[in-house]
């Protein structure tokens, strides 16, 4: 059963609704392929079909609701060809987003990262929840400030729906997540930062699209 009713009032609005689904899509705690009862949602919510119906034609037009003619709404089933398909686009987003915002980031804020990124370095996640959040985090740093100064907010929406995309994945293969994975993730974020720093863009471009393709390689090899 989706239980979504916790912490949400009678009269609970469509983006609320939306977030709390789509969290659960993300964490798994509803499975890939599973059927989403409209009604029993609606009953445990207190709230009308109508807002629910709209926070799943959100979660539909991101990827992550899948409606089947007939049937009803389905979580999308994860596979290897949709998580290629993410990161073939994300590369192409991406090496757009660094060479817009790489001349506009003030110096300030990558020292902060920077910073940021000597702390994370000598943290040793203990569980497969803490080493998710941990990537998370370094990833809101880095490409988060990324977006911030890209100057085009379509663009930045459109990279954030596939990141929260391949997140679902993340949090499936958490419990076998190796700390040398936040390892090498944490030294191809710095190779980004100190080419922005050094204000080699060039540089900060190639490394941040080999850091993707080096992370589309991990997350893939864990389904096959």
């Amino acid at each position: 059963m989706i239980d979504l009713k916790k912490g949400l009032n009678r009269y609970v609005l469509t983006d609320e609704i939306y977030a709390l689904i789509k969290e659960q899509i993300i964490n798994h705690d509803i499975a890939p392929g599973e059927k989403i009862n409209i009604d029993q949602l609606g009953r445990e919510l207190e709230v009308s079909n109508i807002p629910i119906r709209e926070a799943l034609s959100r979660l539909t037009s991101e990827g992550l609701v899948n409606m089947v003619p007939f049937k009803g709404m389905y979580a999308t089933e994860m596979s290897l060809q949709e998580l290629d398909e993410i990161f073939e686009i994300r590369l192409d987003l991406e090496g757009l987003a660094i060479r817009k915002a790489a001349p506009r980031i003030p110096e300030t804020l990558l020292a902060n990262v920077a910073e940021e990124m000597k702390k994370w370095s000598v943290r040793k996640p203990a569980d497969s929840n803490e080493k998710i959040v941990l990537i998370a985090e370094m990833n809101e740093s880095l490409h988060g400030l990324i977006l911030d100064y890209c100057d085009n907010t379509t663009l930045k929406n459109l990279i954030l729906v596939y990141i929260e995309r391949i997140q679902r994945y993340l949090s499936f293969i958490r419990k076998d997540m190796e700390q040398n994975v936040i390892e090498e993730e944490w030294a191809e974020h710095m190779l980004v930062i100190d080419a922005l720093q050094a204000k080699d863009f060039a540089a900060a471009e190639r490394n941040l699209l080999q850091h993707i393709q080096n992370s589309h390689r991990r997350t893939r090899n864990f389904f096959i």
